[in-house]
């Protein structure tokens, strides 16, 4: 605890006091650690690169570079602790909000990367349709579940619980969930013969309404978070429900922050113990997965990380990592809590 509780990393320090210690948003500590979270080194760094419109890298890609460009961004700052008081975060947002379509889903192209691509492949001798109509075909066909859900995470995070641009998103995730109650990218052609749910876009989507407070939960919500939770629940996170349940992906073991549209166990844990799963004996694997990989100081370690990657490293990869340790502490006290009531 003396660990997460320096003052060197504020968003953790922050994080450790209301979630493990409980501590209310008035009290001085959380004050004052919520208050030093836009001086930390990483928080400036982000901040210091982004243009005065708002963007980061192109202004007209706020996908690629990936883990560089704006809605990478928003995602870490939101995770980090930021919110819509500091006049670059609340830019950011509304730069990014452009980006949402019609039907509430956000894309990873848009018009201008998408008539760049049509000119290239004209050039290779490519025949396509008018270029606006195959532009906005692309645009369209990239609305991700995955990125979908993480914007909404962030900007819930950040501070537009109410925004009905927020609520918008919201219902296209409900609607466009798979018969199996996971998420898939629903108009992507590499998905275009997929019927099973993607763990990405599922993880992604079911901390995005993990976000929102239980009052504003509707029930269509619930429902939607009940068969989202099944799909997660019947794999017990990380095996394969119809092949003896062997590990699917054995990076999902790895322990990684922060989190992007990737999936490991303690994401999951994470996700659905604050959604309420916390009975349910088939997390026992993905338990004792984390039990394991506990060192015998008590830390875990930052496993997995786009090192090099992003605007500035948050840890050191290998080494005992704050963020992984706080969140793993954080899923056993929902479980110890849970012990204790029984």
């Amino acid at each position: 605890m003396d660990w997460l509780l320096e003052e060197s990393n504020p968003s953790v320090r922050y994080f450790t006091l209301r979630d493990l210690f409980e501590k209310r948003v008035d009290d001085p500590q959380m004050v004052a650690a919520k208050s030093g979270i836009p001086e930390s080194d990483v928080v400036k760094k982000i901040l210091h690169r982004q243009s005065p419109e708002g963007y980061w890298e192109d202004q007209f890609n706020p996908y690629h570079p990936k883990y560089k460009a704006s809605y990478w961004q928003i995602m870490t700052l939101g995770q980090l602790g930021m919110d819509r008081t500091d006049k670059g975060v609340e830019r950011a947002c509304e730069y990014i909000f452009q980006f949402q379509l019609d039907d509430g889903g956000f894309s990873s192209y848009t018009p201008e990367r998408a008539l760049k691509e049509y000119a290239l492949l004209r050039e290779k001798g490519k025949k396509l349709t008018s270029q606006n109509k195959w532009a906005s075909s692309l645009v369209f066909e990239h609305q991700y579940s995955c990125l979908t859900g993480n914007m909404v995470a962030a900007l819930i995070r950040i501070g537009h619980t109410n925004d009905p641009r927020v609520k918008k998103a919201l219902k296209w995730l409900v609607r466009i969930q798979n018969k199996d109650g996971g998420w898939l990218c629903p108009y992507w052609r590499a998905h275009v013969r997929d019927t099973h749910g993607c763990f990405y876009g599922t993880i992604c989507t079911l901390e995005a309404f993990s976000e929102i407070p239980k009052g504003n939960l509707t029930k269509e919500m619930i429902q939607t978070i009940e068969r989202g939770a099944e799909f997660l629940l019947m794999h017990r996170l990380f095996r394969a429900d119809h092949h003896d349940y062997k590990v699917i992906n054995q990076s999902w073991l790895k322990l990684s922050f922060p989190w992007f549209y990737g999936y490991n166990v303690l994401r999951g844990l994470d996700v659905l113990t604050r959604l309420g799963y916390i009975r349910d004996e088939r997390l026992n694997d993905a338990i004792e997965i984390l039990h394991q990989k506990r060192q015998k100081n008590g830390t875990w370690i930052l496993e997995g990380a786009p090192i090099g990657r992003m605007q500035t490293d948050i840890e050191m990869k290998g080494k005992p990592s704050k963020w992984i340790t706080f969140v793993a502490l954080k899923v056993l006290k929902r479980l110890s809590l849970d012990v204790k009531s029984k």
